[in-house]
């Protein structure tokens, strides 16, 4: 049986799957030439990346997050793609976005079992129970056979782009249990959030990457030819989120005692942190999703479908 996984959200994505294994994988930036491509335009529902698939696929598996414009929905992407695939079978739930990461992580590692941990970057889709909240850090445990959510920190989404405050809306935190799942319900502005808010601040709007590497130079007694002040934002941003992330990983050790950890979400593009991580925590074993942007969720939601 040969199934696609498409992430039709940011980093427009293709992976053509078969027998559980990866047969190849496609980013669409990579051949219509724009950086971090997302469709919002109905003149770019003619994808370029669709030339390599020259065969009817027996099943495809979509994966989103939420859209912060209204000029297009998931459905219509959907549909559009559909017909170009000559109207194969589909599954499409944009609450699996985190879950897809979590497949994709594990799916590469050598692992039999392990806890995923999941920080997006900006966030995703809303829980149909909260609407005003996004998924930003998930916890899960994850083996051959199963997948299981144990624990989510959801934050609101009306204040999640006010890049210049410098402190929380508030501190309103709610701590709370559904279906054996454990919630906090937060105005916190954390993961990826705190990126953006930095990125804003220090004038690289949507740079995340080059305040990661800045953050470097705040430990050096060397002077060199940067902007200090903005070394300085990027080194406060870093420490927080490790201390955040070591939260985390110490809080999914406590659930099961598995010293295995897979780390997904764009927010594992943070290469700088990731080898701190490996140096406080000696005896754990963590491997890294090799595409932990949102293009790896097609390959996440193939991994998926055979849980499914």
């Amino acid at each position: 049986m040969k199934i696609l996984g498409i992430n039709i959200s940011q980093n427009f994505s293709v992976c053509i799957y078969e027998n559980k294994k990866i047969l190849d994988f496609f980013y669409e930036e990579r051949f219509n030439q724009i950086k971090g491509f997302i469709p919002k335009d109905k003149k770019l529902f003619i994808f370029s990346i669709f030339k390599k698939i020259n065969f009817t696929p027996d099943f495809v598996l979509y994966s989103s997050f939420q859209r912060l414009d209204n000029t297009i929905t998931d459905e219509e992407i959907i549909v559009n793609i559909q017909k170009q695939l000559n109207n194969p079978p589909y599954y499409f739930n944009k609450l699996n976005h985190h879950i897809y990461h979590a497949c994709s992580s594990f799916y590469f590692s050598n692992f039999e079992e392990a806890m995923a941990i999941v920080i997006d970057g900006g966030g995703a889709c809303p829980l149909s129970f909260k609407n005003n909240y996004r998924e930003i850090h998930s916890i899960f445990y994850i083996n051959k056979q199963k997948i299981i959510k144990l624990f989510q920190h959801l934050s609101n989404f009306r204040y999640l782009y006010l890049p210049f405050i410098d402190d929380e809306y508030s501190n309103f935190t709610h701590n709370f249990f559904d279906n054996g799942v454990e919630y906090i319900a937060s105005s916190l502005q954390i993961g990826g959030i705190d990126f953006l808010k930095a990125c804003s601040k220090a004038n690289l709007i949507d740079e995340p990457g080059k305040l990661m590497g800045l953050s470097s130079y705040g430990y050096s007694n060397l002077k060199f030819n940067l902007n200090y002040e903005q070394v300085k934002i990027a080194k406060n941003v870093q420490e927080k989120s490790f201390k955040e992330t070591c939260e985390l990983i110490e809080k999914a050790y406590e659930y099961k005692k598995i010293t295995n950890f897979v780390l997904s979400g764009g927010y594992f593009l943070n290469c700088s942190n990731n080898f701190k991580y490996i140096k406080k925590y000696p005896e754990f074993n963590f491997f890294v999703d090799p595409d932990p942007s949102d293009g790896g969720t097609a390959i996440g939601a193939c991994v998926y479908n055979d849980y499914r």
